[in-house]
């Protein structure tokens, strides 16, 4: 089963949850699009060295990551440009592009809704998965996650989300408060998935 992981990635701690959410995933046979991870690009090792000699990368800084890993960090934080990194800018048609691939393949969607409002991308995929849904059924559904506190005390209340993206949520999945929920739910689909259903 392939499932697109959701959920806005602007910060270090939420990418790290989310990959750390993937690999439970992947440990349970579910492969995950994870968005952050599929722009990972590698950093040819000949631009590396060329850093080092212009000093806008210290040999030390390189000591127990990778040089890729450490020019795409520097890159976040402003230190290093795409064109340093001998990478193509970044454009709107290229990431929209990359992601509705991911959703076009995926079977489910599992969307962090975390915050004070739903992520304005996280929402546009669960629209975009929705539409897919209702004309494959391979598209099995959607499946919330929300730890923020603010929310699920309101659960009662549509945990404080956008009623239009709760109701397309609701239309053809749940929001869940624990992430061995949604696993259940994902194998769920899976196992329908695999009796044709």
């Amino acid at each position: 089963m392939k499932i697109y992981f959701a959920g806005p990635l602007f910060t270090p701690y939420v990418r790290q949850f989310i990959s750390e959410h993937a690999q439970i995933l992947r440990e349970n046979n579910i492969e995950p699009f994870v968005p952050h991870e599929s722009f990972k690009p590698v950093i040819a090792p000949e631009i590396i060295k060329s850093l080092v000699e212009q000093g806008a990368l210290k040999q030390e800084e390189l000591v127990g990551q990778s040089a890729s890993d450490l020019a795409i960090e520097l890159l976040r934080k402003g230190r290093l440009t795409r064109e340093q990194l001998g990478l193509p800018p970044r454009s709107a048609e290229f990431i929209f592009e990359k992601d509705y691939e991911g959703l076009v393949g995926a079977n489910a969607v599992v969307a962090l809704l975390d915050g004070t409002q739903v992520d304005d991308g996280t929402a546009c995929e669960i629209g975009i998965f929705y539409g897919l849904l209702r004309e494959d059924p391979s598209k099995k559904g959607i499946a919330g996650f929300m730890t923020d506190s603010r929310g699920l005390r309101k659960a009662d209340q549509g945990y404080g989300i956008n009623l239009f993206v709760l109701g397309v949520i609701e239309e053809c999945g749940r929001i869940f408060g624990g992430f061995q929920e949604v696993l259940g739910q994902l194998k769920t689909w899976e196992t329908e998935l695999e009796a044709g259903l």
